[in-house]
């Protein structure tokens, strides 16, 4: 009996296709992959931020520091990780300590840190589905007779990607490596307006893709050097250099 020649190319099309389409969710290794968004922002604090937000952990690289938090279920502990020394160091939540860029802001007028989430509502930021906040601060007024109170936040608007499977501890630490107001979402865009009226644009969102990515992304990265202290991962020369930068602002 012959041999369908047509019916042999519909297969291998077949198959080809079914390939295809495995090979998006699972990578050369077999390791299963997951969807993610990748967030490209730019925050006043660290400069350049990347995001990627998956369904089982979150990855944000300061590109100006060469640094990364790593946080992922079940445990959602914090991975900071030291690019350039090629070191991380591993906590629960609350066993993480302030970071330069806290410490920074303590030096920033303009700083939104006592900004704080009132009413809300969801929206579409470029996009992509947000819930917005607005802010207020809850600081006793100190009058604007001097030029630094005149710094000072007065009230803004928050856009935050909420993700239903996070842990809350999660955002506190990106809003913590950001130095902004800590709400139900990793945040996306942020704006300010200080007592002189001027207006702050805190976090810009450049865009944003949707990816498959390995689940390694939200794991300690594979040949770096685990550390037993938080000031072992530290860089100090990025540390004092961030200070000095926000000690020369006007």
């Amino acid at each position: 009996m012959p041999v369908d020649r047509s019916y042999k190319a519909k297969k291998w099309l077949c198959v080809s296709i079914l390939s295809t389409a495995t090979s998006l969710f699972w990578g050369p290794s077999g390791s299963a992959k997951q969807p993610a968004v990748f967030l490209k922002e730019h925050s006043e604090m660290q400069g350049d931020v990347d995001i990627l937000i998956g369904k089982s952990g979150l990855n944000m690289l300061l590109r100006k520091s060469n640094t990364a938090l790593i946080m992922s279920a079940p445990d959602w502990n914090v991975i900071y990780v030291n690019r350039q020394s090629k070191r991380y160091f591993q906590c629960k939540p609350d066993q993480w300590k302030m970071g330069p860029s806290v410490f920074s802001a303590m030096c920033r007028p303009s700083s939104p840190t006592s900004l704080r989430l009132t009413s809300s509502k969801k929206t579409n930021f470029r996009g992509l589905p947000c819930e917005v906040h607005s802010m207020e601060t809850f600081e006793a007024s100190r009058g604007t007779d001097k030029a630094w109170k005149r710094l000072l936040p007065k009230k803004g608007l928050i856009w935050l990607y909420p993700q239903a499977r996070f842990s809350s501890q999660a955002y506190r630490m990106v809003a913590n490596f950001l130095a902004i107001p800590a709400g139900p979402g990793i945040p996306v865009a942020m704006e300010f307006s200080r007592c002189d009226d001027d207006k702050v644009k805190e976090i810009v969102l450049y865009g944003f893709e949707k990816r498959l990515v390995e689940d390694s992304e939200f794991k300690a990265p594979k040949g770096f050097q685990q550390v037993m202290t938080q000031a072992e991962a530290l860089d100090k020369s990025v540390e004092s250099k961030d200070f000095a930068d926000f000690l020369k602002e006007k």
